[in-house]
């Protein structure tokens, strides 16, 4: 080898190290980003006149576990839907009081312990015009909270169908941004480039689908990445799908903007899932036994139950009406918006009949409520499957059902809140930076750039020396 060729060589051989270090330097700078996939360069030693040539780098790529990040895809959608279950579900739970931690009876339960008390203190003292007067005043209460609560239906459904759009704004967002990164990884891959950085911009843009609906991926042989819901809706392919929610649709949904096809069954996972789940006022939904599909309904249905019943228990005893669902009477499912206290009672309580106090006090206690007391009607689903309770039994049963859905989707959630710490764990632990092996990576380069330098200025010198003999 000429000493032209040895030194092109040395040249060569300290342009590919400044480009090693300078991809090493990168991946230290981001050692703290955690969407930052570490990179690393294929070397190749061409062949020139039979001999090797100064080492280049061939490709630069990013260190990738595709199977763990689908793995990862999956349990994050998982956790996207418990956790969005666990809001609504703690929602309900709260404004019924149920979860209180106090010591004190729920409001509820709380108002009907203080009507039968009313009750009890009419029967000791049937004569006092101030008693009956208490008795009304509880009954009002009682039936204000009722009412108040069911009152809250709108606001519920306002609340969660403002999460799907704002769900499906991320979704839209995000697809939009993946396509557009699959056309740059495209264009500068089919040039030669590095497209690393830009495929960890596109993971962190679909980890955030994951969230939202739980995907699945799949890359063809062009670098192109397509996303997929689990239940086959193509989100991102040549182009990004965009959604709408229309909650005028039968049965409300998601639909592609400007299409006409519900597509709800094709989100299967992720916070979206949840409020179509939390939604679902379908003959189908209400019968499901997951108390997290038509969690909303069922909860005013039981409501409902809890009003009728009460009513009815109530009336019966007291031989007339005492409580009233307005005129005309209502049916299912309207009985915990219209319950009042009978319009003559409480506009003088002095009317009230004392002598069936403590058949009223006692019927509260005594009457058994059969499973269809409890269902009242089969288009009136409501999740519980108790029988044979008291009043008190299907208030405490109403209670109990939403503190421990509320429960159990905390348990869950906490549960894949685990799963997707170990599994990003594992995920970053296998492509993410490790400080310790980049800087032993820097001490190598930087010694072979050292030998390279020497090598250089030993072939300086030699040039040197035969100029001078040249003289």
């Amino acid at each position: 080898m000429s000493l032209s060729a040895a030194l092109n060589t040395a040249v060569i051989g300290l342009q590919t190290l400044q480009s090693q270090t300078r991809l090493v330097s990168g991946n230290v700078a981001n050692a703290q980003n955690p969407d930052y996939s570490r990179k690393v360069s294929t070397l190749t030693t061409p062949i020139t006149d039979g001999l090797p040539a100064a080492a280049l780098i061939a490709s630069i790529t990013r260190v990738a576990a595709p199977e763990i990040q689908q793995d990862l895809y999956r349990i994050t959608g998982d956790y996207g839907r418990l956790e969005q279950q666990l809001t609504y579900t703690k929602e309900l739970a709260e404004t019924l009081d149920a979860t209180n931690t106090t010591g004190d009876q729920p409001t509820l339960l709380a108002m009907l312990t203080r009507f039968e008390d009313a009750w009890k203190q009419l029967e000791a003292t049937p004569e006092d015009t101030a008693t009956k007067s208490l008795l009304v005043q509880r009954a009002s209460e009682l039936t204000a909270e009722i009412r108040r609560l069911n009152g809250l239906q709108s606001e519920l459904q306002n609340r969660a169908q403002e999460n799907l759009v704002i769900d499906l704004d991320v979704v839209n967002e995000a697809a939009l941004q993946i396509a557009k990164l699959n056309t740059q990884i495209t264009s500068q891959g089919s040039g030669g480039n590095p497209v690393g950085d830009l495929e960890d911009l596109r993971d962190a843009e679909v980890i955030k689908l994951a969230d939202k609906i739980g995907i699945r991926t799949v890359i063809n042989d062009r670098g192109e990445l397509f996303v997929y819901t689990d239940g086959g809706v193509q989100i991102v392919g040549t182009v990004a799908q965009q959604f709408e929610y229309q909650a005028t649709g039968t049965p409300p949904g998601i639909f592609t903007q400007g299409g006409t096809s519900n597509l709800n069954l094709g989100f299967q996972n992720g916070s979206v899932r949840a409020s179509l789940d939390y939604l679902d006022a379908t003959t189908t939904g209400l019968a499901d036994t997951d108390p997290n599909v038509g969690a909303m309904t069922k909860f005013f249905n039981q409501l409902d139950s809890f009003a009728a019943n009460l009513a009815d228990v109530v009336n019966t005893a007291y031989g007339a009406t005492f409580f009233d669902f307005s005129s005309p009477l209502a049916t299912p499912p309207d009985e915990a918006g219209k319950i009042i206290v009978e319009a003559t009672i409480a506009a003088t309580p002095s009317t009230v009949d004392s002598s069936v106090a403590g058949a009223v006090q006692q019927a509260l206690r005594n009457t058994t409520l059969t499973a269809a007391n409890i269902n009242r009607s089969a288009t009136d689903p409501n999740g519980l499957t108790i029988t044979s309770v008291n009043i008190f039994g299907l208030a405490n049963a109403v209670l109990a059902y939403q503190a421990r859905a509320a429960a159990d989707n905390e348990s869950n959630r906490d549960t894949a809140e685990r799963q997707t710490h170990a599994l990003d764990l594992k995920l970053r632990n296998l492509t993410g930076v490790n400080i310790d092996d980049e800087l032993a990576q820097l001490q190598v380069l930087q010694n072979n750039y050292a030998a390279l330098a020497n090598v250089m200025n030993t072939i300086t010198s030699m040039f040197d020396v035969l100029v001078s003999i040249g003289r």
